[in-house]
């Protein structure tokens, strides 16, 4: 295998579609990140498809952390904290919150680690800091949040070089103990043009990645060995 970067950032999101955490370490498992996406809500509005930000950015404005690090038979308890600076748990009182933000029915749900969460496409998104560079670059900016992309891993490349990722397809990625499959790339949807801080709309974001790169964005990767990842390792890809 060859070293192609380093492990900058670990973004764990303990309900889909809201906002997550970042972390310095996190066990990976069979279904990625552990707890990853591991509560979220249906929508009963679009028959019961997951309730997201494309549909209701203001998802966004919730930032949901772990209140422990692990446990076998169920995920650990989430603490959510709303835009307004109200604070949830998994219950009632977030139910009604985010029911009336996202104006609509819906039904929580929350996975077991023998489920898994409920990723859109794959166990794990990987980004590269080279293309979020370039994006950045193309749309007159000094920098972009990685967290607007949605990746759980954000590697820093040997060679700053946009898209090297496209070279990983198929190919095999080793990071601490840990190794991944990498087998699609990430196609973008509006969400990208979210402000993760601020929740302002800027839609010169996804039209940059349609313009520059066929409207793909980072790698979606299956684990093939479960382990752990902390910042800093070393990533090494498959020759």
């Amino acid at each position: 295998m060859k070293q192609v970067g380093r492990l900058q950032s670990i973004f764990r999101h303990p309900v889909k579609a809201m906002r997550g955490e970042q972390l310095t370490h996190c066990q990976v498992d069979a279904f990625g990140l552990y707890g990853d996406r591991g509560y979220y809500f249906l929508d009963e509005s679009r028959n019961g498809k997951y309730l997201s930000a494309d549909v209701v950015p203001a998802l966004l404005g919730y930032a949901a952390t772990f209140t422990e690090q692990s446990a076998d038979e169920q995920y650990p308890e989430i603490r959510v904290v709303a835009k307004d600076g109200s604070v949830h748990t998994w219950g009632d009182s977030l139910f009604d919150h985010v029911a009336q933000t996202a104006k609509r029915p819906i039904l929580p749900k929350r996975s077991t680690p023998l489920e898994g969460g409920k990723n859109w496409e794959d166990h794990i998104l990987l980004v590269t800091d080279a293309s979020l560079r370039e994006i950045a670059r193309l749309i007159g900016e000094e920098q972009l949040d990685p967290r607007r992309f949605r990746g759980n891993l954000v590697v820093v490349l040997e060679e700053d070089e946009p898209f090297a990722e496209d070279r990983w397809m198929g190919k095999q990625i080793r990071i601490g103990d840990v190794v991944l499959q990498v087998n699609r790339h990430c196609e973008r949807c509006m969400y990208v043009n979210i402000d993760p801080d601020t929740l302002e709309m800027n839609p010169a974001v996804l039209k940059a990645c349609v313009k520059r790169h066929d409207n793909h964005f980072g790698v979606y990767a299956s684990v093939i060995t479960p382990g752990e990842v902390a910042e800093g390792d070393a990533v090494f890809v498959s020759e």
